[in-house]
């Protein structure tokens, strides 16, 4: 088979293999109840299927290079909720929505079009930035937790997800195989996810009942940045499946132990 039927081949599997991943991910988050189900929502979905397919498409070593600014992006995440959680009390909830999104792009294809490359400095970038960003929300923004409430999906809305997820997924491939792994990488931390989960709460409760979860998302993303932390350095000497497996076990105990630290400590 032709070079590029093969890739192409491969691209159509990333679509679908995501939509199904965030599609079972969802399921299971609502089936077992919120603490259980947070941990499985908190999975590194999008993420996970990228890398993956990145890797496959092309090598292992190009899932290295794709990992370079995924810790700053997921910095630029926890400002993108932040923009969301600060603009959606005072303005339309569409605005604020787009208006948040548009932050994500700004920053993030700022950051792709500078020179900086550096990853340790990206993590650490993305630590302040998460630690800020908090206690923005936690202090300044007054947004209180809320425990024992439960997000229904609907079937439509589940179909929504998945395809959203899939959508990001193939384009962060295709991308990573027309301009780099790097821009293939930004695009991988797309919060498909986060906008997904708002909107179908919005749909059921309106959108005041996102704020208190979308404060606690800003933790626990900790996860699907620690995934993109181990698979740079376990995709190389580990191969694409065992470091895929290994990434997701460290990523998922650190999103659980994330959890215990912080349910506790939230008002």
């Amino acid at each position: 088979m032709h070079m590029e039927s093969i890739f192409i081949l491969k691209l159509i599997l990333s679509f679908i293999i995501g939509s199904v991943w965030v599609t079972l991910t969802t399921i299971a988050a609502e089936k077992y109840g919120s603490k259980i189900g947070g941990v499985i929502a908190g999975l590194p979905s999008t993420i996970l299927v990228s890398l993956f397919f990145i890797g496959w498409t092309q090598s292992t070593q190009a899932v290295v290079e794709a990992t370079t600014l995924v810790p700053l992006i997921g910095g630029v995440i926890c400002l993108f909720l932040v923009a969301y959680l600060f603009l959606a009390p005072k303005i339309n909830f569409w605005l604020s929505l787009l208006g948040a999104t548009f932050i994500w792009f700004i920053f993030s294809l700022g950051v792709y079009f500078t020179s900086f490359r550096n990853f340790g400095l990206s993590f650490v970038i993305y630590l302040v930035l998460a630690l800020v960003s908090f206690i923005i929300v936690e202090r300044y923004l007054n947004i209180s937790s809320i425990k024992n409430k439960k997000v229904k999906y609907t079937f439509s809305m589940i179909i929504f997800r998945g395809l959203i997820a899939g959508t990001i997924i193939s384009i962060a491939v295709l991308l990573a195989k027309l301009s780099g792994p790097v821009l293939g990488g930004v695009f991988s931390m797309f919060p498909a996810g986060f906008i997904s989960t708002i909107l179908v709460i919005h749909f059921q409760h309106g959108k005041e009942f996102s704020f208190p979860i979308m404060k606690v998302t800003i933790l626990s993303g900790i996860s699907v940045v620690s995934f993109g932390l181990f698979a740079r350095y376990t995709y190389v000497p580990l191969g694409l499946w065992y470091g895929t497996l290994v990434s997701l076990l460290l990523a998922c105990i650190v999103g659980y132990l994330m959890h215990l630290i912080v349910k506790e400590k939230m008002k």
